[in-house]
């Protein structure tokens, strides 16, 4: 920077007062970082959604498709069911993960 806006800054600094500049330095800040984890936060928001959307897709379809195998909708049957795909899902994750590892 040339000199003479180093003495303008200089200069502003001190008939702002110090302490007017180094608040509006502060906020400038605290608004910078806002915006940026808004950003951030929209975005996972929106991908969330979005993973929720072809979840509950995909619960219509395995509903839609186990119906056509039974004829005996119990208790009994949904609780094997739920703990059958809960183990499905574990060990899918398991391998989605190694894969996104190597």
């Amino acid at each position: 920077m040339p000199i003479k806006t180093i003495k303008e800054k200089i200069k502003n600094i001190n008939t702002n007062g110090w302490r007017v500049q180094s608040g509006k330095m502060i906020f400038d800040g605290e608004l910078k970082r806002f915006r940026k984890a808004f950003k951030n936060n929209f975005v996972t928001l929106i991908v969330s959604s979005l993973g929720l959307l072809v979840a509950l897709t995909w619960n219509n379809f395995w509903n839609a498709w186990i119906s056509t195998l039974t004829v005996e909708n119990t208790l009994y049957y949904k609780f094997y069911l739920a703990i059958g795909l809960t183990v499905f899902a574990v060990i899918l994750t398991y391998v989605f993960s190694r894969i996104k590892g190597e």
